[in-house]
């Protein structure tokens, strides 16, 4: 009998070291995503590096992140927001120690905040510390850029009081939308939106095989919208999953990610 006890508890203790194990790598082991998107309105390939919803997480693996979006070697970064957990010093420091990290690469790098930022008038200090990296922060406005033979325009918003009032592209541009929450975009739809960014669900951070999320912020149960690439009227939306966590380090068949994304002429 005290053998068998014996074999009953080790087993026990074995299962809970791999899940402990297994939930450590979902929560703190970033994973490389690759998507390749298509639009008749460029000429030679756009490259983004997407990353959302830092929630001021420690990466187990930094330097191999690091080196796959060096390795990548996009035209542009975008943050999509809550890349602070709730702006205590202590957070804003971890988080700007990996945006610090980013900005060594020397790419051009958007931000829009998240609920997370707009929690607190604290975040002001992590917003001047971002813009003092030269990193654009966007507020229901938008920029026109040149990327080689390509005419881009990069209009974000904010989280709450979110709205595209000032959106106003080129005829012929490709038009990028950076917004934390896509439902956002989709309450307030422009077809003139080629491709919109956002985060906040974070892939529902708990998921069941064959069903998908369970459910995710602002989405509600079994949401249709918890992660990845989704056709909405004549634009593309793409929902990253987030590098970090929320309320508790717990994910389940959803690994913290970010996304290198090409996009093409078809």
């Amino acid at each position: 009998m005290k053998t068998k006890n014996k074999v009953i508890l080790a087993s026990l203790a074995l299962a809970a070291g791999l899940g402990l194990k297994y939930n450590h790598d979902q929560c703190f082991v970033a994973r490389e995503k690759i998507e390749t998107f298509y639009s008749d309105k460029v000429d030679s390939d756009i490259k983004i590096t997407h990353i959302s919803d830092f929630h001021s997480n420690v990466l187990s693996n930094l330097d191999e992140v690091l080196g796959n979006i060096k390795k990548f070697d996009p035209d542009l970064i975008f943050l999509t927001g809550d890349m602070i957990d709730y702006p205590t010093d202590n957070k804003i420091k971890r988080t700007m120690y990996f945006i610090n990290k980013l900005d060594e690469l020397g790419i051009k790098t958007y931000f829009v905040s998240g609920n997370h930022e707009e929690a607190s008038q604290d975040s002001e200090k992590f917003y001047a510390q971002i813009q003092d990296l030269g990193i654009r922060f966007l507020q229901n406005d938008g920029e026109k850029i040149k990327i080689r033979d390509n005419d881009l325009y990069i209009y974000g918003t904010s989280y709450f009081g979110a709205n595209l009032d000032a959106f106003d592209p080129n005829n012929d541009s490709l038009n990028l939308v950076l917004s934390h929450f896509s439902k956002k975009i989709r309450d307030n739809y422009d077809p003139r939106i080629d491709f919109i960014f956002s985060g906040h669900t974070h892939g529902g951070q708990v998921r069941a095989p064959f069903i998908g999320a369970l459910v995710a912020p602002g989405e509600g149960y079994f949401p249709k919208y918890d992660r990845g690439e989704f056709k909405y009227g004549s634009s593309t939306i793409y929902i990253e999953s987030g590098l970090g966590n929320t309320f508790l380090p717990l994910r389940f068949l959803n690994p913290i990610s970010y996304t290198n994304i090409t996009i093409k002429r078809p």
